[in-house]
Protein backbone atom coordinates (compact mmCIF):
# COMPACT_ATOMS: atom_id res chain seq x y z
CA UNK A 1 0.00 0.00 0.00
CA UNK A 2 1.37 3.59 -0.33
CA UNK A 3 2.91 5.16 2.63
CA UNK A 4 0.82 7.42 5.23
CA UNK A 5 3.17 10.00 4.45
CA UNK A 6 2.03 10.22 0.87
CA UNK A 7 -1.30 10.00 1.84
CA UNK A 8 -1.08 13.03 4.23
CA UNK A 9 1.04 14.97 1.79
CA UNK A 10 -1.68 14.64 -0.63
CA UNK A 11 -4.64 15.15 1.75
CA UNK A 12 -2.93 18.47 2.95
CA UNK A 13 -2.27 19.73 -0.20
CA UNK A 14 -5.75 18.82 -1.59
CA UNK A 15 -7.12 20.78 2.02
CA UNK A 16 -4.94 24.17 0.92
CA UNK A 17 -5.96 23.78 -2.37
CA UNK A 18 -2.09 23.60 -3.80
CA UNK A 19 -1.06 22.07 -6.86
CA UNK A 20 2.18 20.91 -8.39
CA UNK A 21 1.07 19.27 -11.82
CA UNK A 22 -2.36 20.17 -12.93
CA UNK A 23 -3.56 24.28 -12.42
CA UNK A 24 -6.68 24.24 -11.03
CA UNK A 25 -9.51 26.15 -13.08
CA UNK A 26 -11.10 29.44 -12.07
CA UNK A 27 -14.66 29.00 -13.28
CA UNK A 28 -15.63 26.08 -11.23
CA UNK A 29 -18.85 24.75 -10.59
CA UNK A 30 -20.52 26.44 -7.42
CA UNK A 31 -23.63 24.62 -7.28
CA UNK A 32 -21.97 21.52 -6.54
CA UNK A 33 -21.59 20.73 -2.65
CA UNK A 34 -18.26 20.84 -1.38
CA UNK A 35 -19.49 17.79 0.80
CA UNK A 36 -19.44 15.66 -2.15
CA UNK A 37 -16.03 16.65 -3.23
CA UNK A 38 -14.22 15.54 0.45
CA UNK A 39 -16.30 12.52 -0.14
CA UNK A 40 -14.53 11.48 -3.38
CA UNK A 41 -10.95 12.64 -1.91
CA UNK A 42 -11.65 10.92 1.20
CA UNK A 43 -12.66 7.70 -1.10
CA UNK A 44 -9.37 8.31 -3.31
CA UNK A 45 -7.29 8.31 -0.86
CA UNK A 46 -8.67 5.00 0.54
CA UNK A 47 -8.47 3.58 -3.09
CA UNK A 48 -4.75 4.83 -3.19
CA UNK A 49 -4.35 3.29 0.48
CA UNK A 50 -4.93 0.04 -0.56
CA UNK A 51 -2.96 0.10 -4.14
CA UNK A 52 0.71 -0.34 -4.82
CA UNK A 53 2.50 2.46 -6.74
CA UNK A 54 5.79 0.69 -7.58
CA UNK A 55 7.02 -3.02 -6.97
CA UNK A 56 7.78 -4.07 -3.66
CA UNK A 57 11.44 -5.03 -5.02
CA UNK A 58 12.67 -1.53 -5.11
CA UNK A 59 11.03 -0.08 -1.58
CA UNK A 60 14.69 -2.07 -0.28
CA UNK A 61 17.07 -1.28 -3.27
CA UNK A 62 16.56 2.24 -3.19
CA UNK A 63 14.57 3.36 -0.41
CA UNK A 64 14.91 7.57 -1.12
CA UNK A 65 14.18 7.04 -4.78
CA UNK A 66 11.12 4.84 -3.47
CA UNK A 67 10.00 6.83 -1.45
CA UNK A 68 10.24 10.02 -3.45
CA UNK A 69 8.95 8.56 -6.58
CA UNK A 70 5.81 7.64 -5.09
CA UNK A 71 4.88 10.83 -3.31
CA UNK A 72 4.94 12.86 -6.18
CA UNK A 73 3.06 9.77 -7.99
CA UNK A 74 0.58 9.86 -5.28
CA UNK A 75 0.29 13.80 -5.72
CA UNK A 76 0.09 13.78 -9.44
CA UNK A 77 -3.18 10.57 -9.54
CA UNK A 78 -4.60 12.37 -6.68
CA UNK A 79 -4.47 15.83 -8.34
CA UNK A 80 -5.50 14.32 -11.98
CA UNK A 81 -8.41 12.63 -10.46
CA UNK A 82 -10.28 15.65 -8.29
CA UNK A 83 -9.37 18.48 -11.33
CA UNK A 84 -9.64 16.58 -14.70
CA UNK A 85 -11.97 13.49 -13.32
CA UNK A 86 -14.17 15.10 -10.85
CA UNK A 87 -13.65 18.57 -11.33
CA UNK A 88 -15.23 17.84 -14.83
CA UNK A 89 -17.93 15.60 -13.91
CA UNK A 90 -19.28 18.26 -11.64
CA UNK A 91 -19.25 20.99 -14.57
CA UNK A 92 -21.44 18.32 -16.65
CA UNK A 93 -23.22 18.11 -13.83
CA UNK A 94 -24.15 21.64 -13.62
CA UNK A 95 -24.60 21.86 -17.14
CA UNK A 96 -26.84 19.11 -17.02
CA UNK A 97 -29.11 20.75 -14.25
CA UNK A 98 -29.41 24.04 -16.06
CA UNK A 99 -30.57 22.20 -19.24
CA UNK A 100 -33.24 20.17 -16.55
CA UNK A 101 -33.97 23.22 -14.74
CA UNK A 102 -33.30 26.57 -16.87
CA UNK A 103 -36.29 28.36 -14.45
CA UNK A 104 -35.91 26.71 -11.01
CA UNK A 105 -32.49 27.34 -9.27
CA UNK A 106 -33.68 25.09 -6.63
CA UNK A 107 -34.57 22.46 -8.94
CA UNK A 108 -30.79 23.12 -10.39
CA UNK A 109 -29.30 22.55 -7.12
CA UNK A 110 -31.08 19.45 -6.05
CA UNK A 111 -30.53 17.77 -9.21
CA UNK A 112 -26.53 18.69 -8.66
CA UNK A 113 -26.75 17.22 -5.02
CA UNK A 114 -27.96 13.73 -6.13
CA UNK A 115 -25.90 13.26 -9.09
CA UNK A 116 -22.80 14.32 -6.98
CA UNK A 117 -23.54 13.21 -3.66
CA UNK A 118 -24.62 9.94 -4.59
CA UNK A 119 -21.72 8.17 -6.80
CA UNK A 120 -19.15 9.95 -4.00
CA UNK A 121 -21.43 8.22 -1.27
CA UNK A 122 -21.02 5.09 -3.01
CA UNK A 123 -18.09 5.23 -4.08
CA UNK A 124 -16.80 5.77 -0.28
CA UNK A 125 -18.69 3.00 0.84
CA UNK A 126 -17.29 0.77 -1.75
CA UNK A 127 -13.69 1.58 -0.88
CA UNK A 128 -14.41 1.92 2.76
CA UNK A 129 -12.56 -0.64 5.16
CA UNK A 130 -14.97 -3.61 6.23
CA UNK A 131 -15.65 -2.39 10.20
CA UNK A 132 -17.01 1.15 8.63
CA UNK A 133 -19.31 -0.56 6.18
CA UNK A 134 -20.41 -3.20 8.57
CA UNK A 135 -21.08 -0.22 11.15
CA UNK A 136 -22.95 1.61 8.70
CA UNK A 137 -24.98 -1.32 7.14
CA UNK A 138 -25.90 -1.66 10.87
CA UNK A 139 -27.48 1.60 10.88
CA UNK A 140 -29.42 1.45 7.56
CA UNK A 141 -30.70 -1.79 8.47
CA UNK A 142 -32.11 -0.18 12.06
CA UNK A 143 -33.94 2.40 10.28
CA UNK A 144 -37.34 2.17 8.94
CA UNK A 145 -37.33 1.94 4.78
CA UNK A 146 -39.66 0.67 2.54
CA UNK A 147 -39.34 -2.75 0.91
CA UNK A 148 -37.99 -0.69 -2.83
CA UNK A 149 -34.87 0.04 -0.77
CA UNK A 150 -34.29 -3.60 -1.02
CA UNK A 151 -33.23 -3.81 -5.04
CA UNK A 152 -30.92 -0.56 -3.83
CA UNK A 153 -29.05 -2.11 -1.39
CA UNK A 154 -28.50 -4.99 -3.61
CA UNK A 155 -27.22 -3.10 -6.08
CA UNK A 156 -24.89 -1.34 -3.97
CA UNK A 157 -23.35 -4.70 -2.97
CA UNK A 158 -22.89 -6.28 -6.32
CA UNK A 159 -20.76 -2.57 -6.76
CA UNK A 160 -18.86 -3.26 -4.18
CA UNK A 161 -18.05 -6.75 -4.92
CA UNK A 162 -17.02 -5.77 -8.68
CA UNK A 163 -14.54 -2.75 -7.09
CA UNK A 164 -13.11 -4.87 -4.68
CA UNK A 165 -12.12 -7.21 -7.32
CA UNK A 166 -10.84 -4.36 -9.33
CA UNK A 167 -8.65 -3.75 -6.57
CA UNK A 168 -7.45 -6.72 -6.02
CA UNK A 169 -6.64 -7.11 -9.57
CA UNK A 170 -4.95 -4.20 -10.18
CA UNK A 171 -2.58 -5.28 -7.09
CA UNK A 172 -1.62 -8.53 -8.89
CA UNK A 173 1.44 -8.99 -11.24
CA UNK A 174 1.45 -8.79 -14.78
CA UNK A 175 1.77 -12.54 -14.99
CA UNK A 176 -0.83 -13.18 -12.70
CA UNK A 177 -3.29 -10.70 -14.45
CA UNK A 178 -2.48 -12.57 -17.34
CA UNK A 179 -3.45 -15.45 -15.87
CA UNK A 180 -6.36 -14.48 -14.75
CA UNK A 181 -7.86 -12.59 -18.00
CA UNK A 182 -7.20 -15.64 -19.51
CA UNK A 183 -9.10 -17.79 -16.85
CA UNK A 184 -12.37 -15.41 -16.95
CA UNK A 185 -12.43 -16.14 -20.77
CA UNK A 186 -12.24 -19.66 -20.77
CA UNK A 187 -15.20 -19.44 -17.83
CA UNK A 188 -16.86 -17.22 -20.06
CA UNK A 189 -16.36 -19.31 -23.20
CA UNK A 190 -17.75 -22.07 -20.92
CA UNK A 191 -20.61 -20.69 -20.05
CA UNK A 192 -21.57 -19.19 -24.05
CA UNK A 193 -21.22 -22.95 -25.00
CA UNK A 194 -23.27 -23.96 -22.06
CA UNK A 195 -26.33 -21.68 -22.71
CA UNK A 196 -26.05 -22.62 -26.77
CA UNK A 197 -26.37 -25.89 -25.51
CA UNK A 198 -29.48 -25.59 -23.66
CA UNK A 199 -30.70 -23.20 -26.28
CA UNK A 200 -30.37 -26.00 -29.08
CA UNK A 201 -31.37 -28.45 -26.23
CA UNK A 202 -34.88 -26.51 -25.80
CA UNK A 203 -35.48 -25.90 -29.33
CA UNK A 204 -35.13 -30.08 -30.27
CA UNK A 205 -37.43 -30.15 -27.39
CA UNK A 206 -40.31 -27.27 -28.82
CA UNK A 207 -40.20 -29.39 -32.43
CA UNK A 208 -40.55 -33.12 -30.86
CA UNK A 209 -43.29 -31.71 -29.24
CA UNK A 210 -44.98 -29.77 -32.10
Amino acid sequence: MVSPPSIVAASLMQLCGVSLFISRAQDQCFLAPSVASWLFVLALLLLLWNCELLPKCYTNVFPRLHTCVELLGTIFISELAILRGWSRYEQLVHHLSQRLCPNCRWCAYLTVCLLTLLPSTMLLFTLAPTQWREFVVQLVVKLPRPEADECLLECARELSSYVKGLGYFCQLRREDRLRAIRLFQLQAERTQRHNEERQQQMQMELELES
